[in-house]
């Protein structure tokens, strides 16, 4: 009995701790919201903490269209992931720093950020983020049309990603890709597999992304009325949660369809609020397909003014695209030399504290070998030969030269503009002085060794004779 009152108490003991585990592990992760508040800047909060918050912030950004504001953010995710030494962490700011200053306008800034964060991921071991890492990379490789390579890198990241939330960009990633290339059947199949959200207040991105991606793969199999029953749920999904981008993609999808099926007052209503919700949003590619789907609707119509307007909406912004594009990739050089600095200041701190680390060492070995000798001089009862304290003050000259070295070099690097051959002079002429000076103090000591030999070999002489007259003299019986 008692025995099993004892397994029942290990066992309840052993679900409160994964209970308590769990709960720690969920109490941090991707939650995409504003910081409003600005608690990211609040140092009163863990470190911990304050990365989640930024992050999150981030991402939060990143939907809303701030790039800027995004990209500024994650870099300082970034630098508190840094400051923790955790790479997951630090994969996860390069994840959002590679979107919010990447995409179609400068893929070659998201291809670098993303390629570190996988860098980081195999470093750490997560199978996870560098699934992560490698649907992002197909991404930006689908975006410049190279199909093959993007399938490749996302059939790669289905086989690492765990988490739901990733499995479905995933999948929906996948549809997408097929349906670019003109393969219905398999954008089907990936779509059907994208709805791995059960309710939308889990993710209401997700779950309306995944509506709009089987809308997508509905209409381009030809079946428009699954495809408007999913754009309608992703349109009311969207809308309910105020998620931007699949409102709009949704809204878009739908209008095409209706267009195609000459359905234009339809058409032009879902393409008059795509656009107004791409301009309130301000993302310019989205606006530039709003307004060429109202440009074909009207132009059906024959409506020919309105189509000409629409057609000079449409080529402003893509005007204004490429100009933005420009815009970001001036910023992205802007935050790259500001990351580099970062990561050089990180670079300094660490090379001072193991400076300083080197110099304690530098100074306990000199007063050990320096206590040492004397030690050995000024003992009453050792005798050392001169072999010993020669060998021993070498050393102590290699560690004193050496404590120098590590004292002057910040000094010396500054001063000869870190060029090698100045350096090396400096600390020859350094040299040259100590070595003149360990000579006279070697043979200061040697002397005092002597000396010191001496007094004890007297002192042992006389003790010895002073016992041999103690001693009683020996007499013949006989």
């Amino acid at each position: 009995m008692m025995k099993s009152l004892t397994m029942m108490r290990l066992l309840v003991l052993m679900l409160a701790l994964a209970a308590c585990a769990r709960a720690h592990a969920q109490k941090y992760g991707i939650d995409a919201r504003y910081d409003s508040l600005d608690t990211r800047h609040d140092k009163s909060r863990p470190v911990l903490e304050r990365f989640w918050i930024t992050v999150n912030h981030a991402w939060a950004c990143y939907y809303r269209g701030e790039r800027t504001a995004s990209t500024r953010a994650s870099m300082d995710a970034l630098q508190l992931a840094d400051s923790l030494g955790v790479d997951t962490l630090g994969a996860e700011a390069y994840l959002v720093l590679g979107n919010a200053t990447g995409g179609s306008a400068d893929p070659e800034a998201a291809l670098k950020h993303f390629y570190r964060a996988r860098t980081l991921a195999e470093k750490a071991g997560s199978r996870e983020y560098s699934g992560v890492a490698d649907k992002e990379i197909g991404v930006v490789y689908r975006q410049m049309e190279d199909y093959p390579r993007c399938l490749e890198l996302l059939k790669k990241a289905l086989v690492n990603v765990r988490s739901v939330l990733e499995v479905n960009r995933t999948y929906c990633q996948l549809s997408d890709t097929y349906r670019l290339m003109g393969q219905a059947d398999s954008a089907l199949y990936y779509a059907q597999r994208s709805n791995t959200i059960r309710e939308p207040e889990e993710d209401p991105y997700g779950y309306a992304r995944s509506y709009y991606t089987l809308g997508a793969a509905y209409a381009a199999k030809g079946d428009r009325v699954l495809a408007e029953v999913h754009f309608t749920r992703a349109i009311e999904v969207a809308d309910s949660f105020d998620v931007v981008i699949p409102l709009i993609q949704a809204l878009g999808g739908r209008g095409r369809m209706r267009l195609e099926m000459h359905e234009l007052p339809g058409a032009i209503t879902d393409g008059r609020r795509a656009l107004a919700v791409s301009l309130d949003f301000g993302h310019l590619s989205l606006t530039a397909r709003s307004a060429d789907l109202l440009r074909a609707a009207y132009k059906a119509q024959g409506r020919l003014d309105s189509a000409f307007h629409y057609s000079e909406v449409k080529a402003l912004f893509n005007d204004s695209l490429k100009t933005t594009g420009n815009m970001i990739k001036l910023q992205n050089m802007t935050f790259e030399q500001d990351l580099k600095e970062r990561e050089e200041a990180r670079l300094r701190e660490i090379a001072a504290t193991e400076r300083s680390r080197n110099i304690q060492f530098g100074i306990i070995a000199l007063i050990v070998i320096t206590l040492g000798i004397f030690l050995l001089v000024f003992s009453r009862t050792a005798i050392v030969g001169a072999r010993t304290i020669k060998n021993l003050s070498l050393i102590a000259l290699l560690l004193f030269f050496e404590f120098i070295n590590l004292l002057v070099h910040p000094f010396l690097d500054r001063i000869t503009n870190h060029s090698p051959i100045l350096m090396l002079l400096c600390m020859a002429a350094i040299a040259g002085l100590l070595i003149p000076l360990h000579h006279r103090m070697e043979k200061l000591i040697t002397n005092m060794l002597v000396s010191k030999n001496n007094r004890v070999r007297l002192e042992a002489a006389r003790r010895t004779i002073e016992e041999l007259e103690a001693r009683p003299t020996d007499t013949n019986a006989g």
